[in-house]
């Protein structure tokens, strides 16, 4: 049997907890790509999304890398930050390690993981380039679509919205189509019904309940959690008998804090129940009767909602990138509306709740649509072809473009997701007489600030304010022994402070 050859998939994060929509596709590929490469899975940091590709058996390594989020929102000076990562020490690290592996491809995952690319361009190794959300529409996106055809030899989007850029440009013939899908070993449904209990009764629904969901990596505006709150909140007097949930963890903590306040403030926050993290999502989504997925931003495809039908779940959802093109493929357009109109959302989400056997009806059309435009046979047949591209590439050096003086007005630069830091210069004779100056300096201040403390009386006995001899005193509390002892003092006390008044 001949030796597979070696594939390696660059992850632009490996969060600690929450796994994003980027890591699980990423993660699907490697193990269905596993059948046709030895693949090896490159993150920057350890996290969920290695832990869970060694429970698959899938090799990952270590390699801090430099995003370039500007990639899917352009802007005047993309060039400039796309020039400062190509001469960046991630580029020179990641070359380093692919000198190492010798792959004969590498995959990058997402429009902004760019140090990848140009690393193995550098090499010639070939590049195929999955673009897994939508490059905003302006002035500057031809620039972002010409960077990545110049640094990949292959470019996969995961939807028609992610690939509406590249239409009409040179890089058109190197596009492809590859939505994503599942496995069918991770679905369960002989268990779904037990899941379906327990994780209701964990969350305090009754039975007799219906719990319309919401789930998200993240809780960030651009996912529209504020705006299933306000449909919530819309509906919740109509129907008593309904109760929602919001899963996603806080990352910014304001828009976290308003969205607490936006229902403790409301008539019903018995109603509402907020989960920071859930690791078991067919649990959580087979929990769920009706799932809202309120996108704000564009979706490069949309993995909840997919995922949502997947388990038979009705999709209330708004009318943005990907989401449109799931919901009309299972023929659930009717169930999308305008983007930021959360009134409309709400009357979507009433009109399924004023029917549960339409809502039941609609959840089991959507598994079998799903299944047949989205399901596991339909994508082994797409990725057959895609695999055949792969394979016939051959990679093209592209080497580092000339170094140039930094603009004055150039935008600063940095790496989000890295945590290297930047070096120190070696200590010299001046630096060192600078440091020593300032030692001295902090330990006069302190000094002085003692000589204030001691001439204004802060924290001195009275005699001592007094001109006395007073020490200054240690605030020290002293916990009291519960029992008989204590209780007996206390009797003392009180006896002693009567015969002082009595006197």
């Amino acid at each position: 049997m001949p030796e597979k050859k070696k594939l390696l998939l660059f992850s632009h994060v490996c969060n600690s907890r929450n796994v994003t929509g980027a890591e699980k596709l990423l993660l699907f590929n490697a193990r269905k790509l596993s059948a046709y490469y030895d693949c090896t899975i490159v993150v920057p940091r350890q996290g969920s999304l290695s832990v869970l590709a060694k429970r698959y058996g899938i090799r990952t390594l270590l390699c801090e890398n430099g995003l370039l989020y500007s990639m899917c929102a352009p802007h005047g000076n993309l060039a400039g930050e796309f020039h400062s990562i190509a001469w960046s020490e991630q580029v020179r690290r990641t070359v380093e390690l692919l000198n190492k592996e010798r792959p004969d491809a590498v995959l990058v995952n997402t429009s902004v993981n760019v140090s990848s690319a140009i690393a193995a361009k550098q090499l010639g190794i070939p590049v195929v380039w999955q673009i897994t959300e939508v490059i905003a529409s302006n002035e500057f996106t031809a620039e972002a679509v010409n960077l990545i055809d110049r640094y990949s030899d292959l470019i996969i989007g995961i939807s028609d919205s992610v690939l509406l850029p590249f239409l009409g440009t040179q890089a058109a013939d190197k596009t492809a189509l590859l939505y994503p899908s599942w496995n069918p070993e991770d679905i369960h449904p002989d268990i779904w019904p037990a899941q379906r209990w327990h994780k209701r009764a964990a969350w305090k629904v009754k039975s007799t309940e219906v719990l319309v969901g919401y789930i998200s990596s993240y809780l960030i505006p651009e996912k529209g959690a504020d705006h299933f709150i306000a449909a919530a909140l819309s509906v919740a007097g109509q129907y008593p008998e309904v109760k929602f949930v919001i899963i996603g963890a806080e990352i910014q903590s304001e828009y976290y804090r308003d969205l607490k306040r936006a229902v403790q403030g409301s008539a019903y926050p018995h109603r509402f129940r907020f989960v920071s993290f859930e690791d078991h999502v067919e649990s959580a989504f087979n929990a769920m009767d009706i799932v809202v997925v309120p996108g704000i931003l564009p979706e490069g495809f949309g993995l909840t909602a997919l995922e949502a039908m997947v388990f038979g779940k009705p999709v209330v959802a708004y009318a943005s990138g990907g989401l449109r093109e799931i919901l009309e493929a299972v023929g659930s357009g009717a169930y999308l509306v305008p983007t930021r109109d959360s009134v409309s959302l709400a009357d979507k989400c009433a009109e399924m709740l004023s029917s549960m056997e339409l809502t039941r009806s609609v959840g089991e059309r959507n598994r079998a649509q799903v299944e047949a435009v989205f399901g596991p046979a339909a994508y082994d047949s797409r990725l057959l072809g895609l695999v055949q591209r792969i394979q016939g590439l051959s990679g093209v050096v592209v080497p580092l473009p000339e170094p140039a003086e930094p603009s004055p007005d150039a935008v600063d630069f940095h790496f989000p997701d890295s945590e290297v830091l930047p070096l120190e210069p070696e200590p010299t004779a001046t630096s060192v007489s600078v440091k020593r100056a300032g030692r001295r300096r902090r330990m006069k201040l302190k000094r002085a600030k003692r000589l204030r403390r001691r001439r204004s009386g802060v924290g001195r006995s009275l005699s001592a304010r007094r001109g006395g001899k007073g020490r200054v005193r240690k605030l020290v509390r002293h916990r009291r022994k519960s029992g008989r002892r204590t209780a007996r003092a206390r009797t003392k006390r009180v006896r002693g402070r009567h015969k002082l008044a009595r006197r």
